[in-house]
């Protein structure tokens, strides 16, 4: 325990943190012939994690991971491709070796009995049902249940993508097609209708996904939900620069159901806008996002995106940026003015004329309604002519980093809100490109790295990470082609979890001694 007066005096112990996860007392969960732990899907209310990795979903607790292997509660699903998808697979000119094998990458909870699931299936994707409780998906005849996963799951198990569930409707960001090239966001399964992004007219630009939310609060209206996607993509609007990568945040209303003559079976009210990390001297842009965790609030408009950050300008090369954005910039961009295009020249302009009634590209809301207007299927049809193309907004959500690096590429981010004695701190669980994980706070204004950890002995990046509120617990997933690992390092205040390559082996780290620290501390 240490009793602090200056914060400085705190901090200096930390100045070059380098802590190493050697010479801690180790558990060891294995399995052989397994690779690629690609998918984590926390359940606490089962007190599980899943875990989707190449062709097997494993069940494992969340309170010893190798004890619940030996004693056979652990349930593997395994979904071997076919060898007639192995063989199209091939003469597709793919790798036998690598790409001809189902790689598991959505693993979501769909209700209070089932989880959906999809995978790469030899390029050929497929997506399946399972039973939670007994972690099973056959039909009558003892065989799996399996429908198309195209539109949901990417082909290549390379490709960057994000689903999420919300009551029950399945909410995707991927690539449709073998070759790569059609982009989509996509909406299917419940009762609504299934719905699209409109590819003809270039709303995406070959995107790379990183993330996805639903994000709401006590100051919106349930019609007003709106569903956001994270990704990087070409800014077809910077004309000046060749292949100018921009950051976006984009969203879709979960109540919108197409349009009736235009925009049939397509977004009614899909918009994007630019997220913009700029370093405040200079104003060099961090332009690439690699990864978002939602810091939720009370009030939408205070909820938090924590987005981590690398450059494509020569002069930040090998660093990162880590920056904070607001619900409240985010609303305030998409209620701004747009940018249209000129479809001859392609050249890009604010629009500076009146815009139709009702606004293009919002939800359904109490205003609406009044106007006659009771869903998407009732809107103008200069309404959606409009929006089909004016889909980015014209302000970008500025922010300045609040955690910046020269030395490493930052590759994954969440973030946990912790009340201490004297006001409430942010604490972020940042992994790299070389397989470290730090940990920093914001006090008093000031960022600062408190903890770092070697969480591999060989250099290979963090590629996922999920936080566990409930047991303050954060898991890592490492993707490695050859031979993964699962590292357990457990804390008092956190716990992670993640897969290297050394041996297919799952290493479990007791706690940490506790740091507790008392400062002054007046917040901000």
């Amino acid at each position: 325990i240490l009793d602090c007066t200056h914060l400085q005096e705190l901090l200096e112990p930390f100045a070059n943190p380098g802590w190493y996860a050697e010479g801690r007392s180790v558990r060891e969960f294995s399995v052989d012939a397994v690779y690629n732990y690609s998918a984590l899907l926390l359940s606490p209310d089962e007190n599980k994690i899943y875990v989707g990795a190449r062709e097997n979903i494993f069940s494992l607790s969340l309170d010893n991971i190798s004890v619940t292997y030996l004693q056979k509660t652990v349930r593997v699903y395994k979904n071997v491709c076919s060898k007639k998808k192995r063989q199209e697979c091939i003469f597709k000119g793919k790798d036998p070796q690598t790409d001809c094998f189902n790689y598991i990458k959505i693993l979501l909870r769909l209700n209070s009995t089932h989880l959906y699931v999809c995978g790469t299936y030899a390029f050929s994707p497929s997506c399946a049902y399972i039973v939670r409780l007994f972690f099973f998906s056959l039909d009558e005849k003892g065989e799996h249940v399996m429908e198309d996963g195209r539109g949901r799951c990417p082909f290549n198990p390379e490709y960057r993508s994000t689903a999420i569930t919300v009551d029950g409707e399945l909410y995707t960001a991927t690539v449709s097609n073998f070759q790569g090239n059609e982009p989509t966001i996509y909406r299917s399964l419940g009762s609504g209708t299934p719905l699209k992004t409109e590819n003809s007219l270039n709303w995406l630009q070959d995107p790379a996904f990183v993330g996805s939310a639903y994000i709401t609060g006590s100051d919106s209206e349930r019609s007003d939900d709106q569903i956001y996607f994270f990704f990087s993509e070409m800014g077809k609007e910077f004309d000046f620069f060749d292949n100018t990568i921009v950051s976006r945040i984009a969203r879709v209303c979960k109540e919108d159901q197409g349009g009736e003559r235009v925009l049939q079976k397509k977004w009614t009210t899909f918009l994007k806008a630019q997220l913009l990390c700029l370093l405040p001297d200079d104003g060099f842009p961090f332009n690439i996002i690699q990864d978002v965790y939602v810091l939720p609030a009370q009030r939408k408009k205070n909820t938090l995106l924590y987005a981590v950050f690398t450059s494509q300008c020569k002069g930040l090369a090998g660093s990162s940026a880590v920056c904070a954005f607001s619900m409240d910039q985010v609303e305030k961009a998409f209620s701004g003015r747009y940018k249209e295009v000129n479809r001859e020249t392609q050249q890009w302009y604010t629009h500076t004329h009146s815009v139709p009634e009702p606004r293009p590209g919002m939800c359904i809301t109490n205003a609406s309604r009044q106007l006659g207007i009771d869903s998407s299927l009732d809107m103008p049809d200069k309404v959606l002519n409009f929006v089909k193309d004016h889909f980015l907004m014209d302000s970008p959500v500025k922010s300045q980093p609040v955690l910046f690096t020269h030395s490493v590429h930052y590759t994954q981010i969440a973030v946990h809100y912790v009340q201490g004695l004297h006001g409430a701190y942010d604490v972020m669980f940042i992994g790299t490109d070389d397989g470290r994980l730090q940990k920093a706070v914001n006090v008093a204004g000031m960022m600062h790295i408190i903890e770092e950890i070697q969480l591999f002995p060989e250099q290979q990046p963090v590629q996922n990470i999920e936080m566990d509120s409930t047991k303050v617990c954060a898991f890592i997933a490492q993707v490695n082609l050859q031979i993964p690992t699962y590292t357990s390092i457990c804390h008092p205040s956190e716990c992670v979890i993640t897969p290297i390559s050394l041996s297919s082996v799952t290493t479990f780290f007791p706690k940490f001694p506790r740091i507790c620290l008392r400062a002054h501390y007046r917040p901000s």
